[in-house]
């Protein structure tokens, strides 16, 4: 661990075993807790609210778009609170990862709850408001946030947070599959030769994801240590609206902020429209599992390699190759308006390589702008950034979301009904495809042309503090 001590000479570190394989892989568990419910949120819970509690998806859009109002202040206060609140002997963040695990798990199961459909329609929409908010501007932000933000304190060394970044993208991608491949093949069934959604199963599938969410966060709990100490609070430290202005003023944070929301936007849309295309389009439910397997598995066999591929071209420039392949592909899929099911998973498997980077690499870009705020301001708030950037993540979600019901109304979904007009099936078909595919080139050129941390400048960062470090050692 002497390589830990040497970088980080003015921070104090914490008594613990050293950094390794273990903490590698329980950090990998966190995100498997994440994303078990967060994955299957994205990939049912619009079908769940039009289909079977047969809410309006323009008020579901709605809900989506004020909750992401609301995580403004749940998601960079509680970043606030973990940057500035005294830690427990556990550290600053882990604890709260642990005490969170089984209100989420909760809040998520019954968010699908099947005898819904039978309310008035105002509890119905009450009912889902709440239990919505709770899952993820609450609880869900508690554990995100807190995961996330730990990834600093794991490790000092750069090297060993890249592999934290791949490490996640693995449990990510991982929890990509398993979420994409297994609930479709239960949740969905065939009545009178049309292809359904059937409530009771999609309930007894969320209990069970729910509760293995809240085993991942407690083995992620259970093999991770925190190593770098909390900095001593300095009564001259920034105010909070005085950091706000510094970071309104940070070009890499904006950009990927930007580039951030609007690939979220892509790939959520996608999510959101993709039980709607299974159902209609190929009338096969059952097929979104293997089409969402291909759409992760890239992910997964690029982490061998995508960190070696970052520190030879650099994260901005590996990402950025990749969304402009992707949006390619995407445009490809729509102007060739694919009837066969296995044809349009074959070319979404190879859109995947591209999203497959960009979910190995961000955490790791989201360190290199907090080391150039650093550089900057002379001053790192890890959970604060961390919170904003996925407070980002989540408008995105929100506007995809949104844009999801709004667009469902738009191409005149009727809520309810197994059959579907051949006019709203060819635009759930192009909100699938070429919208998806706009947005990821849109989000390519943004970090080409706009964010600023490229290979040399992330180097020349790197350097800048651990000058810095070496002058206050």
């Amino acid at each position: 661990m002497s390589t830990t001590a040497d970088t980080a000479s003015p921070h104090q570190l914490l008594a613990a075993r050293p950094f390794g394989i273990r903490d590698r892989v329980g950090y990998l568990f966190g995100d498997l807790g994440n994303d078990f419910t967060f994955l299957l949120a994205n990939a049912f819970l619009m079908v769940y609210y039009t289909n079977v509690a047969g809410l309006n998806p323009a008020h579901v859009g709605t809900l989506f778009l004020a909750a992401r109002l609301i995580d403004a202040f749940t998601d960079v206060g509680w970043g606030r609170f973990l940057d500035r609140h005294a830690p427990s002997s556990h550290g600053r963040f882990r604890p709260w990862i642990g005490r969170v695990a089984v209100p989420l798990a909760v809040a998520s199961a019954l968010m699908y709850l099947p005898m819904v459909g039978d309310w008035d329609y105002g509890l119905r929409l009450a009912f889902a408001a709440i239990t919505y908010l709770l899952w993820g501007s609450v609880f869900y932000t508690v554990a995100n946030i807190s995961y996330g933000s730990m990834a600093s304190v794991l490790t000092i060394v750069p090297e060993e947070r890249a592999s934290l970044s791949v490490f996640r993208g693995i449990g990510a991608n991982s929890a990509g599959l398993l979420v994409s491949l297994v609930p479709p093949l239960i949740v969905f069934g065939m009545v009178d030769g049309t292809s359904q959604l059937m409530p009771g199963r999609l309930f007894a599938t969320a209990i069970v994801f729910s509760a293995l969410a809240a085993l991942w966060y407690w083995i992620c709990v259970a093999n991770v240590r925190e190593r770098v100490a909390a900095p001593p609070r300095d009564a001259s430290a920034r105010s909070f609206l005085s950091l706000v202005r510094s970071l309104a003023g940070s070009r890499p944070l904006l950009t990927l902020i930007s580039a951030n929301i609007v690939i979220m936007l892509g790939s959520l849309l996608y999510g959101t429209m993709a039980a709607y295309l299974w159902l209609y389009h190929f009338n096969d439910g059952s097929l979104s599992g293997p089409a969402q397997l291909a759409s992760f598995l890239p992910g997964l066999l690029l982490s061998p390699i995508a960190a070696r591929l970052a520190t030879r071209f650099g994260k901005k420039e590996v990402v950025t190759t990749a969304l402009l392949a992707t949006g390619t592909l995407y445009v490809l899929l729509f102007a060739l308006h694919i009837a066969s099911p296995w044809i349009f998973i074959g070319l979404a498997f190879l859109a995947g390589f591209g999203l497959g980077f960009y979910n190995l690499l961000i955490w790791a870009l989201v360190g290199d702008v907090i080391d150039a705020e650093e550089v900057r301001s002379g001053e790192r708030d890890d959970g604060t950034v961390y919170a904003i950037n996925t407070w980002a993540r989540k408008v995105g979600q929100a506007i995809a979301g949104g844009v999801g019901g709004f667009a469902l109304a738009i191409v005149g979904f009727r809520s309810g009904e197994d059959v579907q007009s051949a006019a709203t099936i060819d635009g759930i078909y192009l909100f699938s495809t070429l919208v998806p595919g706009v947005l990821y080139l849109l989000a390519g050129l943004i970090l080409l042309v706009l964010f600023p941390l490229g290979r040399r400048r992330v180097q020349q960062n790197a350097e800048a503090l651990a000058h810095r470090r070496d002058e206050t050692a």
